[in-house]
């Protein structure tokens, strides 16, 4: 009876122990670093379009490599606000661009990371672009990520501002200002 109340001593240290192990072991933990992207560039300019991108570093800051399922764009420019101009959003990864708009599943080693390209588009409609980006807004837009490692998957987001005065510099260095 005694090596059987052992055994199970034993055994419950040994599980214990495994447990402890177990939950040290952490998790990926992503994080867009957007306070440290570039600013906005202008990449073409026509008479009815505008195409803007930036480079957003992110990091797996996290103990454990994860997997970065799907990651997209949501600018947040309602039609109320900016009447006549569609709007399209785009990300791509920096180190592997696409231009299809799929996001293709990346693993991100423990302690690394990567960047990724983020693109807007501004079409406006009365033919006239660079009237119409004079009266744009701040945009906000999401960077909306979902992550699968160790835990559960997640989606999370991160917003960053494309300001009016971004854009307004953007064009001046283009010399496309009006």
């Amino acid at each position: 009876m005694e090596f059987l109340a052992f055994l199970f001593i034993v055994v419950g240290i040994v599980l214990v122990v495994l447990w402890l192990y177990i939950v040290r072991q952490g998790d990926a933990e992503f994080d867009f670093l957007v306070d440290q992207r570039t600013e906005f560039a202008l990449n073409e300019l026509t008479k009815d379009k505008a195409v803007f991108s930036c480079v957003v570093p992110f990091l797996n800051k996290g103990t454990q490599d994860g997997t970065i399922m799907d990651c997209y764009p949501r600018h947040l420019m309602p039609f109320e606000y900016y009447k006549g101009c569609h709007i399209q959003s785009r990300l791509t990864l920096e180190s592997n661009r696409r231009d299809d708009g799929y996001w293709e599943a990346l693993i991100v080693f423990k302690t690394t990371g990567d960047a990724v390209v983020l693109t807007l588009t501004f079409t406006d409609g009365n033919g006239d672009i660079k009237q119409a980006l004079a009266g744009i807004p701040d945009m906000p837009i999401d960077l909306v990520y979902q992550v699968v490692a160790r835990s559960d998957w997640y989606i999370s987001k991160k917003r960053l501002v494309m300001s009016a005065a971004e854009i307004q510099a953007a064009l001046h260095r283009a010399g496309a200002e009006q």
